[in-house]
């Protein structure tokens, strides 16, 4: 069956469609279970805050470095048994995670996590444009954006409870078991037939891998993905240094916000000019850090909740939509690869110079400050590429109206 036919009858809540959000829901919400207190783990079992630092960016370093191959694959094998594969091996570094005393032991499940993980987010994305019409498929996103939203009010405050009662080690066990248990969502998920390809007739080259078009959007999603690191990875270290109890309302107020303002912000991004709300979520982000280095109280902590959750909420998903459109719907693993790129390296390096800034400037109250007024400062510079960007983006496209006329 044609694929555009197929996306063309199609509603927007078909079964497999809601499956695939449930799955995603579950997935991330086991990922934000293990994510905030992943550094506080570390620490436990003697690592250094900075190495801790290192271990909780580490998951997206290694996501970035196989996220390329896992759009190239999406777009060429049977995305059920990819989906699978990569579900099963999050569950089985779930479980390592738990039975991990060492730090080395640590690594290399955290290693294995990120690995499954590049695949898992990049096939979930990628196959939203198979079961949602391409006309709407910002709203698409928006609507799979509330699995974000739910993961993120639920398993960081899940996982902070189940640390404090009883243990990480039983956390990340339990986290591990349902993502094994979830696995078998693939099998009533309905991924057309025909969509496993010739794989031996396609080189590896660099077009294959990563989108020119998509890369300098997956740069800017990156700064929302870097802040969003550092708060998951260092509020519940920012609360215990300055006896801040309940830091974990953080996440729960920042998934209501994201909730109500989601399937508005998603419908935007289908407009014509949606990618303009890009600045101010910029602002709001930026806010969101700044505040959170001030923070003395539950208060502030409240405030830097709402303006984070209008900042990524408005500025990731339409910068996530755009990037899809960019790309036919065939070649939407690439896209979303590409664009996961940018996620993996701010997820990534966010984590690591955080710890590397509260290490320079102490493990206390104004190392935390430095550290957030530092990040703070990036969206900044992240304002500024993005007016240059949209500008040639209009120079371009004027070119090429000019020289459609001449012809």
């Amino acid at each position: 069956m044609n694929q555009n036919n197929y996306e063309d009858r199609e509603p927007l809540w078909t079964k497999s469609y809601i499956l695939l959000i449930l799955m995603g829901m579950i997935t991330s919400t086991c990922f934000y279970m293990i994510n905030p207190t992943i550094t506080k783990y570390a620490i436990e079992i003697g690592a250094s805050v900075a190495i801790a630092g290192i271990i909780a960016g580490m998951f997206s370093v290694t996501a970035l470095i196989t996220r390329p191959f896992s759009g190239f694959l999406a777009d060429r094998l049977n995305r059920r048994n990819l989906l699978l594969t990569a579900t099963i091996f999050m569950g089985i570094a779930a479980i390592g995670y738990s039975f991990s005393k060492t730090v080395p032991l640590l690594v290399f499940f955290r290693i294995l996590h990120g690995i499954a993980f590049s695949f898992s987010g990049t096939v979930n994305i990628s196959s939203i444009s198979l079961f949602v019409p391409h006309k709407r498929l910002g709203e698409g996103v928006g609507y799979y954006g509330l699995v974000y939203i739910i993961a993120t009010a639920v398993g960081p405050s899940l996982g902070l409870y189940l640390g404090d009662t009883l243990g990480y080690s039983s956390s990340y066990l339990l986290s591990g078991i349902v993502l094994l248990l979830v696995s078998t969502f693939v099998f009533v998920i309905g991924f057309p037939k025909n969509e496993k390809k010739e794989i031996d007739k396609i080189k590896f080259n660099v077009n294959n891998l990563f989108s020119i078009q998509v890369l300098p959007l997956a740069v800017f999603g990156g700064l929302f993905s870097m802040s969003n690191g550092i708060i998951s990875g260092y509020i519940a270290l920012l609360g215990d240094i300055r006896g801040i109890e309940n830091v974990g309302i953080y996440f729960t107020i920042n998934a209501f916000v994201l909730f109500i303002t989601r399937p508005f912000v998603g419908k935007i991004a289908d407009k014509s000019k949606g990618i303009y709300i890009v600045i101010p979520a910029m602002i709001m982000d930026g806010l969101a850090l700044f505040i959170l280095g001030r923070a003395s109280g539950l208060t502030m902590i409240v405030i830097a909740s709402v303006f984070k959750a209008l900042g990524q909420g408005s500025g990731q998903l339409t910068i996530q939509a755009e990037a899809l459109k960019k790309l036919p719907p065939e070649r939407s693993g690439i896209a979303s690869s590409t664009y996961y790129v940018g996620a993996d390296v701010g997820q990534g390096l966010g984590p690591m110079i955080a710890g590397g800034i509260v290490g320079a400037v102490g493990n206390n109250s104004l190392g935390y400050q430095a550290m957030f007024s530092v990040v703070s400062c990036v969206f900044i510079m992240g304002i500024l590429l993005f007016i240059i960007y949209i500008f040639l983006g209009k120079r371009k496209k004027m070119a090429s109206i000019i020289n459609l006329n001449k012809v």
